[in-house]
């Protein structure tokens, strides 16, 4: 018999009484390479001088040791903490079935990962477990747009006036949505609240998984949860760290189903294909990105010429770029061409203006490097993946912008295949991950 205890205020889970090879198995089983240059270390989320791991690892240790024939039992000693919220759900929010399937599932497995795809509603599956569960909970995002939107459909769902960490404020409320950049930077030990539940959003972000580790193995909630509409399919040790801190996926919705089911728009995929007169020298990848990508005038050309094409069709279109200096360029090639366009990013001081323009159909085409994850906005219909790059998760987030309903139930998704050689794999990559994601609904 295998002993694992959670302490109590704990994240971690403590080998208590196992045989020595077991300590030496689950090393093994949670290790992974990580590159660093020339060299492949290998780390492991198991620590042998305390004899822990993090507790959302815990599914998978399990299922592992029983495969090999181990009996395990586990010592949870941690208490449910919070207040309660006396919240009031706003009817005007009806759940769907498969909304309704993962609050179920989420309140019978009190930790994991629930896949729901872009625009099908992850806010309003977060706040129903909330709301059942009727307990205080702090929410964790990575962007001041998110921070917002969430407070607000708390309060607009809930009936709840939430509190706020993050952009320069520290104020508690029954239900806080926190920034990660400044949970780090000022600590949990800081909040004055007691949080029954903690809910990570876009946990799906490897690229800040060191950050949602740090955070999440220093809070100790029963009821840990994150939303993801794009999951991981590999294991890296930047997923492993993920399921770390909030379990495995419990759930998942395809897009393909909520396609046919019409709650997304049915996807229409365009190639804009265009001729490069000279072949690139570049032998980095950032000059080679600014020398095809940024600065090539026929790729632009035909980028612009694309976008005039929507906007004549009835689209609002969203340009996608990774680089302000080719957001901005692009805006200004819209508007000598008589098109109302403007360039949106973080740096924006009237980001918020341009937001509430593009919604009143004030302007026809946004070129930005924001909108890729937890902005929303239901006017857009069509989008131009401008900015290149190869990564799966990335582009299915930004053409998650234009999959809300329709009329007519269409949303035009247009990928640019480059010609250079690189730049041609990862243009490869890209619609493998939209075929993928997908699946028959995906029509090159």
């Amino acid at each position: 018999m295998i002993v694992f205890r959670i302490p109590e205020g704990s994240a971690k889970v403590k080998i208590e009484k196992a045989d020595p090879k077991v300590y030496f198995q689950i090393y093994d089983l949670l290790s992974y390479r990580k590159d660093y240059g020339r060299w492949n270390k290998a780390e492991s989320l198991y620590d042998p001088y305390t004899n822990t791991f993090p507790v959302g690892l815990l599914p998978r240790v399990k299922k592992f040791l029983n495969s090999k024939g181990y009996r395990v039992r586990i010592k949870d000693e941690r208490k449910i903490e919070g207040e309660k919220l006396n919240s009031t759900w706003n009817e005007k929010y009806k759940l769907r079935k498969y909304q309704m399937k993962a609050v179920k599932k989420a309140l019978k497995e009190k930790m994991g990962v629930l896949a729901l795809p872009v625009g099908s509603g992850k806010t309003i599956v977060g706040l129903r477990i909330i709301h059942e569960l009727d307990l205080s909970a702090l929410i964790i995002v990575h962007t001041k747009e998110l921070l917002y939107q969430w407070a607000q459909k708390i309060k607009e769902v809930l009936g709840i006036d939430p509190g706020i960490i993050g952009d320069n404020k520290w104020y508690e409320g029954p239900i806080t949505v926190a920034m990660i950049q400044t949970l780090l930077s000022r600590g949990t030990d800081k909040f004055e609240r007691k949080y029954a539940v903690v809910l990570f959003d876009e946990c799906h972000r490897t690229s800040a998984a060191e950050k949602f580790y740090e955070v999440g193995v220093n809070l100790p909630q029963v009821y840990r949860f994150g939303l993801s509409a794009t999951p991981w399919r590999r294991l890296r040790g930047e997923e492993m760290k993920i399921e770390g801190v909030v379990g495995p996926i419990i759930y998942e919705v395809k897009a393909e189903d909520l396609i046919r089911e019409g709650f997304l728009a049915k996807p229409k995929f365009e190639i804009i294909e265009y001729q490069s007169h000279m072949p690139s020298l570049a032998d980095k990848y950032k000059e080679l990105y600014e020398e095809a990508i940024m600065e090539n005038e026929a790729r632009n050309k035909a980028i612009i010429e694309k976008a005039i094409e929507l906007v004549r069709r009835g689209h609002r279109v969203l340009i996608d770029v990774k680089r302000i200096d080719h957001g901005e360029m692009l805006a200004k090639m819209l508007k000598e061409r008589g098109i109302k366009a403007e360039f949106l990013s973080s740096q924006s001081p009237n980001r918020w203006e341009i937001l509430e323009k593009y919604k009143k159909g004030e302007i026809q085409v946004l070129v930005s490097t924001l909108l890729k994850e937890g902005v929303d906005i239901p006017e857009i219909s069509a989008i131009i993946l401008a900015g290149g790059g190869k990564s799966d998760i990335m582009t299915i987030q930004t053409i998650g912008r234009a999959l809300r309903p329709k009329k007519g139930g269409e949303a035009v998704i247009v990928d640019i295949k480059d010609d250079d050689p690189l730049l041609f794999t990862h243009f490869l990559e890209r619609q493998k991950a939209l075929k993928q994601y997908y699946g028959r609904y995906y029509n090159l």
